[in-house]
């Protein structure tokens, strides 16, 4: 028997984040997948980033995960996201080389200390005295203390184009069907959800006179911490844009009984917030048009990605479709696009660290928790590395507070609320969310990696750098004052005088006043102000100038948002007994005792967010805590 820690079942992006976060934490790791050729694979589209999800890839990697290192290498496109909205909105999409991202992550694993890569087809997980002793990889038995699931659309999977249906859980790759079996065993709630993908078309068939062309900004900058830039091989690429037509809608409308979810042929739930090309033509009838974003999936290939176009139809709908878009009339399909239906896992089932409630040892990550998207993956496969490690090490689990991060708030979401169809982040989940920008991830998260052992020494030594130069840059505005006598400068600047004196960082508070008119300020009175504040210090001089001018911007905001907060983390820190008899607590309505002994929260914070559960009765719940001598204990950071 081959002994191991921590067994991963699964390399797609959960599986390689909690792979590697277990092996870098010291623990002696495999792997499991079906084909090692697949490590990394990008099933769908070729983006990393974007709304909210840009947010959680610069989590991941501020943990010390690996998603946004290899994406400023493999990197083909990169543009911000959100400019035109506050800075809690704001992040970067990019693109990147389908063929290289995934063959860096294979490197990655590959040389990993720690961690074994194993090709086969995990039949079971093994139980003994109610918890996880290891797994079934067809004959042989690999024991492990904790397993991590992170199956993607693999179990029961079923591909659909048009009527016609493939027991696959993507093109190329055959589903997994006893996994499902041992789970429905042990008595998780297996559902059945929906995602698709959309046609590839010829590059060199669009017309691109009539697509606009939308360039990469490389001045987005890095999506890692650990860099000043990316690393691109080759000149990076556009993307371009076109729409749907009138004549696209009338031809979609006349086949719908040709699509597999409108013919009855998928019983899964599908993406609310990714639908498909039908749904947006049935769901949204009152727009005349739809936008389309053609990607290009790698360097030397003609593969492009119909962004806006996920579908169900038949082959020969699809290409009849296309060829109503404006730029692609002559258009050349290389693969049609399909659905795909699979067995999720209630995520009600596990514990906020992401482990069954029903088995102690065994972890679920990922797709199979009913998310969608590759970041929501990665999100959470960190999580349940780190808490697997911790697991078989005997230590105490690594709670991550919404509060904190996105990643917080996605895991809160999951185990608290659960979910009716895919789930995928949204910066509006996020009651904190100016505290949870894209930009300082690594001020909030880089000391939890680092206190588990994910973070390197130079990752920790450039936050330090980093977080010294923000405080002394920020200290010289505190402490260096404008006076009356200075008002003649202000006036130039188009802002108010003063009557007494006024620090520079107080005078960063008006919006009219940018970092760079407070410098401009200081320099024509000959204030003093730290070097650090003074622009054309390189990119990481660049950052600590971003961070000081937000404090400053948004200095209230923030602080108004941390008392929330505050509040928050204190109802967070009240533990709530395992397998607590809520019905024993006499006084709460029906409804909460309900669906506080399904839940089974692990704080009152959580209890507090559970759908239907009135603060009535959360104060209830309190009072029967205090009464019975339990405190507010610190939640392990």
């Amino acid at each position: 028997m081959t002994e191991f820690d921590v067994v991963v079942v699964g390399a797609g992006h959960a599986g390689i984040e909690a792979a590697l976060a277990s092996a870098r934490m010291g623990l002696r790791t495999a792997c499991i997948t079906m084909r090692l050729d697949r490590v990394g694979h990008l099933p769908c589209n070729c983006s990393i980033g974007g709304p909210a999800k840009g947010h959680m890839a610069r989590e991941v990697d501020a943990l010390g995960g690996q998603m946004g290192v290899t994406t400023d290498y493999a990197l083909t496109h990169i543009r911000r996201v959100g400019t035109g909205k506050g800075p809690a909105v704001q992040t970067v999409r990019a693109h990147v080389c389908k063929s290289l991202y995934p063959r860096l992550m294979q490197q990655v694993m590959a040389q990993q200390p720690n961690l074994t890569m194993i090709a086969g087809v995990v039949l079971r997980v093994l139980e003994s005295n109610g918890r996880v002793v290891g797994v079934q990889l067809g004959e042989t038995t690999i024991s492990a203390k904790a397993v991590v699931l992170t199956t993607g659309t693999f179990l029961n999977g079923l591909c659909h184009e048009g009527r016609n249906k493939t027991h696959a859980a993507r093109q190329g790759d055959a589903p997994s069907v006893d996994l499902s079996t041992f789970l429905r065993d042990l008595g998780v709630n297996l559902r059945r959800f929906k995602t698709g993908t959309t046609p590839r078309i010829r590059l060199s068939s669009i017309d691109f006179s009539k697509t606009p062309a939308l360039d990469s900004e490389p001045e987005a900058g890095p999506v890692s911490f650990l860099h000043d830039r990316t690393f691109p091989e080759r000149p990076l690429l556009p993307c371009w844009q076109t729409r749907t037509s009138a004549e696209t809608h009338e031809l979609i409308q006349a086949n719908l009984h040709e699509s597999a979810m409108y013919a009855g042929e998928i019983e899964g739930i599908g993406p609310r917030y990714c639908p498909s090309i039908e749904d947006k033509i049935v769901r949204f009838a009152d727009k005349e048009s739809h936008p389309i974003f053609l990607e290009q999936e790698e360097w030397d290939s003609e593969s492009v990605y119909v962004q806006g176009v996920s579908t169900s139809l038949p082959a020969e709908i699809q290409i009849k479709l296309l060829r109503t878009v404006s730029g692609l009339a002559d258009v050349e399909m290389l693969r049609p696009g399909y659905a795909v239906e699979y067995d999720m896992a209630d995520p009600l089932q596990l514990t906020p660290h992401l482990m069954s409630k029903l088995l102690p040892g065994l972890f679920l990550a990922g797709q199979l928790n009913g998310t969608s998207g590759y970041e929501e993956a990665a999100g959470q496969g960190i999580v349940a590395g780190i808490n697997a490690a911790r697991f078989a090490s005997d230590e105490e689990p690594v709670d991550f507070h919404r509060n904190e991060s996105f990643i917080g708030v996605m895991v809160d979401d999951l185990v608290t609320k659960g979910v009716e169809d895919p789930y995928r982040m949204l910066t509006a989940r996020a009651e904190h969310r100016l505290l949870l920008r894209h930009d300082n991830a690594d001020a909030r998260l880089t000391p939890l990696g680092r206190s588990v052992g994910l973070v390197s020494d130079a990752r920790w030594e450039r936050l330090l750098s980093k977080q010294e130069a923000i405080a002394r840059g920020r200290a010289s505005l505190e402490g260096t004052y404008a006076l009356p006598i200075h008002n003649d400068v202000l006036g130039e600047y188009d802002t108010s005088p003063v009557d007494g004196r006024v620090s520079l960082f107080d005078l960063l508070k008006r919006p009219e006043l940018s970092l760079d008119a407070i410098v401009g300020i200081a320099n024509r009175c000959d204030l003093p102000i730290h070097e650090v504040l003074l622009s054309g210090r390189g990119a990481l001089g660049e950052q600590v100038r971003e961070q000081i001018a937000l404090s400053g911007m948004y200095d209230g905001y923030i602080q108004r948002q941390e008392r929330l907060a505050g509040q928050h983390r204190r109802l967070d820190a009240m533990r709530i007994p395992a397998s607590f008899d809520y019905t024993t607590l006499g006084g709460l309505s029906y409804e909460s005792r309900e669906k506080l002994g399904r839940v089974q929260p692990a704080t009152v914070g959580q209890a507090s967010r559970i759908p239907g559960v009135r603060p009535a009765d959360v104060a209830l719940l309190i009072g029967h805590l205090k009464a019975s001598g339990r405190r507010p204990t610190s939640v392990l950071r």
